[in-house]
């Protein structure tokens, strides 16, 4: 029985598939047929505009460079200052550059700075000592104390042989050129932070104003009478038709001063006037 009631309802089932596939393959079929345009492609071009840069116009003046005396120009080169750090012995950038064709006695180097400080508060003469310090990137801090200023190397030398300075055995003394120094050397001297521009002021001679001495002279204080001792002049003088004077008459006559107690006896009569009694007492 089983097998008779599934035999119909797998054959509607392979209807039904056949069926389907078919109307799948006809839809495909008209679609190809029907669809008879062309795929089109846009593609938008970017536009490429150069900006034209046209240089600035400087202005040209007259008084170009003209604050150069009283404005120093920027120095683009950095240095290091520490003015209460060194000695005035301490030279610099501008000591190298300005004497970079003549030479000195290098004494010694060292490291630490004390080191010459305390050699040169030892000495009495302290003038013809300078020490600077030597630094950058591949280069060690190192301080170097010299002796004198030489325009030749054999100057420097003789002064050298006879030079007796009492130091250690250790320490040589040698003849030695600024100009091996230049680029080593990036501080400011002792001497560049204390020289200042002087400027010259004129004096013009300029008229005097007169003072009035009148004005300094204090004024004397005016007497003020006391009304107690105030007294009245009066003079009486006549004269005829003709204006001459006839008669004169003076007469003086002094204030009585006002006595306290009489001031007090009327403020008393004004009190007792100005109270009022009652009847009923």
């Amino acid at each position: 029985m089983t097998v008779r009631h599934s035999s119909p309802r797998t054959a509607q089932q392979y209807i039904w598939l056949i069926g389907g596939i078919l109307f799948l393959v006809a839809s495909f079929v008209f679609w190809i047929l029907t669809d008879s345009k062309e795929l089109v492609t846009q593609s938008k071009q970017i536009e490429e505009t150069q900006v034209q840069i046209q240089p600035e116009k400087v202005a040209a003046t007259n008084y170009l460079g003209g604050l150069t005396d009283q404005v120093r120009p920027l120095e683009l080169t950095a240095r290091k200052v520490a003015s209460g750090n060194h000695l005035p012995e301490f030279r610099g950038t501008k000591f190298i550059q300005d004497n970079k064709n003549n030479y000195f006695i290098e004494l010694f180097r060292v490291t630490n700075e004390d080191v010459i400080k305390s050699f040169l508060n030892k000495q009495t003469d302290r003038k013809p000592y300078i020490y600077f310090r030597l630094s950058g990137e591949d280069q060690v801090e190192q301080y170097i104390l010299g002796y004198g200023l030489f325009m030749g190397e054999g100057a420097a030398k003789t002064t050298l042989n006879g030079l007796d300075l009492k130091l250690p055995p250790s320490v040589a003394p040698k003849v030695a050129g600024f100009n091996q120094f230049v680029g080593q050397v990036n501080d400011m001297g002792s001497e560049e932070l204390t020289t200042a521009k002087l400027y010259e002021i004129k004096l013009r001679p300029a008229a005097v104003p007169l003072i009035d001495e009148s004005l300094l002279v204090r004024p004397k204080p005016t007497p003020v009478a006391d009304p107690a001792k105030a007294t009245t002049n009066v003079t009486i003088t006549r004269k005829d038709q003709s204006g001459n004077v006839v008669d004169v008459r003076r007469s003086q006559s002094n204030v009585d001063p006002i006595s306290s107690d009489n001031s007090k006896n009327n403020t008393d009569k004004r009190n007792q006037e100005a109270q009022i009694s009652d009847p009923f007492n």
